[in-house]
């Protein structure tokens, strides 16, 4: 082959190589402006497809990624599968999830749990300790406690549920005799399932059963890292705006938002810091 022919034959792949090298820049910036996906867990009022802005958490997130200038999307999962959940994009508590990564985890709101029993069939709980529930069947979330033995010691029956619908349905029909649930979760359930009963349950908060609600991402992913930085920078400016009290407001109403609820998530942002999920 001759030194023309040569050189002629390289200038026909050049056009190739360069489309090539188009091609994958477009693939590279559509991924990085394309919605990323959370996964999440159906936990309404806090988190529901089926609530305008995907619930209270839902909206403050939609509140969060409008400054941070990122769109997404949810997946919600059952909360055993949520558990397992290895996603670069999560929202949720931090704790109930199994697989630990290097995670951003960035506090954005705060949750409780309650012991919920129904009236007619239940004296007046006072819990201060697991032995006070000695001889009673408690009903959980499955996969949700993974140390069972600890309440058979306590002489506790547990008994799980895949959904808190189904856990209130069981403690009505006195199948179990209280159950552990998010506060206003399981409020959430009975107005929608025993609208004329709401008066028939009964709470009592379970103690430093605080929680925070957070975005967690993974920041061994390269877009994990800059979505990371983009919710960072926004994060305290929007927690302390006038736009985050609103949507607090229409939830609770006026002057019935949980006055510790600052405190709480200050004490969070720390902790995570802290441990060095920043």
């Amino acid at each position: 082959m001759t030194a023309e022919n040569t050189s002629k034959h390289g200038l026909r792949r050049w056009p190739r190589a360069l489309l090539l090298i188009l091609f994958a820049s477009v693939l590279t910036a559509q991924a990085e402006t394309a919605p990323i996906v959370f996964e999440s867990t159906d936990t309404p009022p806090f988190w529901s497809p089926e609530l305008p802005d995907d619930g209270l958490s839902g909206s403050l997130l939609k509140l969060l990624s409008a400054n941070a200038g990122v769109k997404y999307t949810i997946d919600y999962l059952p909360v055993k599968r949520f558990r397992q959940s290895q996603a670069t994009f999560i929202v949720g508590d931090p704790d109930i999830l199994v697989n630990k990564r290097p995670r951003a985890i960035l506090p954005f709101g705060v949750f409780r749990s309650s012991f919920f029993y129904y009236k007619p069939h239940q004296d007046v709980i006072a819990f201060h300790s697991l032995r006070e529930l000695r001889g009673r069947t408690l009903g959980v979330l499955r996969g949700t406690i993974e140390d069972k033995a600890v309440f058979a010691e306590n002489g506790i029956n547990v008994e799980e549920s895949d959904t808190v619908e189904s856990l209130l349905r069981k403690l009505r029909r006195g199948r179990i005799d209280l159950c552990i649930v998010v506060n206003l979760t399981g409020k959430y359930v009975v107005k929608q399932l025993f609208p004329q009963e709401t008066e028939q349950f009964a709470t009592v908060e379970v103690p430093g059963s605080v929680r925070p609600i957070a975005i967690m991402i993974d920041v061994s992913d390269p877009r994990g890292r800059q979505v990371a930085q983009q919710y960072r920078a926004v994060l305290d400016n929007t927690i302390d705006s006038p736009e985050y009290l609103h949507v607090l407001e229409q939830f609770y109403g006026v002057g019935n938002i949980p006055r510790d609820r600052l405190e709480n998530l200050k004490r969070f942002e720390r902790y995570y810091a802290a441990e060095g999920n920043e």
